[in-house]
């Protein structure tokens, strides 16, 4: 498969890189604030100009002196992004001229020798090309000014890119991915740690301080042959902890990642007790109908004897009754313990998602079942199941065709999902089943209204 080219976008905190990087793909992909220092981690996204394809990646404010802690950690990371990329698109902003970390960042950029344009941001004043003669002293050739919040000279500076991308890079279509997982969690239980020992690479930011990841980023992987989307969510803090627009706004784009994605990996912190939050989250997933791999991560650190993982399992049972259909994996991303089983049991959960059952075999697991355990006598009659069909799939879905639905309780059409689920394995998968009354249910009814 041909090598996509990149253009990474550089520039310091809070120039307006993540809006540029959205009006360059057409729609709304990073968490923009008016806050520095929101976007952390490196976040790609595919697109075309003019018969020309390619990723666009968007980067944490670099601050190349930064010695510790998360700043150092972006700098890092838009480093990395840098040296991958074919072109570099230096941000600045008009009314701030030349900054003496604008003159640094160029000098870093001439130094890699690269392809380079310098976008002049927020010049929408008239007089905008006078705005941007300064920064020809930055030695990357014309600066071109742009407007990202508004899209002026956006046109233009794509021009300037697409001319100085490598030759033969005609547009292709981007496949789908095959299989899209969303990795979702509280904060600080290691969703990036997973990402990033899955991937190979130190794609996602990863620091002791909670909250590191605010968006929710997209990675394609190959994997045995297989495209598959993994994304990286920010953690879903409890409700009366979402302190600013950020956070709230990193809480609607993993609900929003939740939404798009197949399977969700939903991690748990193996050394710590399990919180009303996390069986929210787990909720979330499980209202949506994705399919649930459950990690419980850092098991390294757990203490273990013979008994450990059942109890573990034992308490997930009590406490996620909800989800009991869910597999369990007991992994360490960072000690790269079981890393295999994570991709290979959620492709297993995709698949049986998409499973569509023969009509015929439906039938004969329900009437079996209802043989075994007849519908008892609830909201003054007796219940019967006449037939019953696949309606759909991702979850699957069926449609049980009855006599009333107002005479099964809840608990007789768990039991029936249960039959299936132990007739067809669904791992990880939730059944939606629906109770329909048939035809000569409802001819019945008029009689006996009549």
């Amino acid at each position: 498969m041909r090598k996509r080219v990149t253009v990474a976008i550089l520039g310091r905190p809070n120039v307006g890189k993540s809006t540029l990087f959205n009006r360059i793909l057409r729609r709304r992909e990073a968490v923009v604030h008016d806050e520095p220092g929101v976007t952390r981690d490196r976040h790609y996204g595919a697109t075309t100009w003019n018969g020309h394809a390619f990723y666009v990646v968007d980067t944490g404010g670099l601050l190349p002196r930064a010695k510790e802690g998360i700043p150092a950690l972006v700098r890092d990371s838009a480093l990395t992004a840098a040296q991958e990329a074919d072109v570099l698109l230096l941000v600045t902003v008009a009314s701030a001229g030349v900054t003496s970390l604008d003159q640094e960042l160029a000098e870093l950029v001439r130094r890699s020798g690269k392809p380079a344009l310098v976008a002049v941001n927020k010049a929408d004043e008239p007089g905008r090309e006078l705005l941007a003669s300064e920064f020809y002293g930055l030695g990357l050739g014309d600066p071109v000014p742009v407007s990202a919040v508004h899209g002026m000279g956006t046109g233009e500076l794509l021009d300037r890119v697409v001319a100085l991308l490598p030759q033969g890079t005609p547009a292709e279509a981007e496949s789908d991915a095959e299989l899209k997982i969303a990795i979702i969690g509280k904060p600080n239980v290691g969703k990036s740690s997973l990402l990033n020992a899955l991937v190979g690479e130190a794609r996602m930011l990863v620091h002791e301080e909670p909250g590191t990841t605010r968006d929710a980023v997209d990675t394609r992987l190959r994997w045995h042959g297989h495209a598959v989307d993994l994304i990286d969510t920010a953690g879903l803090r409890r409700q009366a902890r979402l302190k600013d627009a950020v956070d709230v706004f990193a809480a609607l784009r993993t609900m929003r990642s939740i939404e798009r994605a197949d399977v969700c990996l939903f991690l748990l912190d193996a050394t710590e007790p399990i919180s009303q939050q996390d069986t929210r989250i787990a909720g979330f997933a499980h209202k949506a109908g994705k399919g649930i791999v459950v990690c419980f991560n850092k098991w390294d650190a757990v203490a273990k004897d013979t008994q450990t993982m059942e109890k573990f399992k034992r308490d997930f049972a009590r406490d996620f009754a909800f989800i009991t259909y869910a597999p369990l994996l007991f992994i360490s991303a960072l000690a790269g313990q079981r890393l295999h089983r994570p991709l290979e049991v959620a492709w297993e959960v995709g698949e049986a998602r998409a499973r569509q059952l023969p009509t015929a075999e439906i039938n004969r697991v329900l009437q079996e079942a209802t043989a075994h355990r007849p519908p008892g006598y609830h909201a003054g009659g007796t219940g019967h199941v006449k037939y019953g069909l696949q309606v759909g799939v991702k979850p699957p879905r069926f449609a049980l065709f009855v006599n009333n639905p107002d005479y099964f309780d809840r608990s007789y059409v768990r039991y029936l999902g249960n039959a299936m689920r132990a007739a067809y394995a669904f791992p990880g998968s939730a059944l939606r089943l629906e109770l329909r009354q048939s035809a000569r249910g409802r001819r019945q009814a008029e009689m006996e209204t009549r």
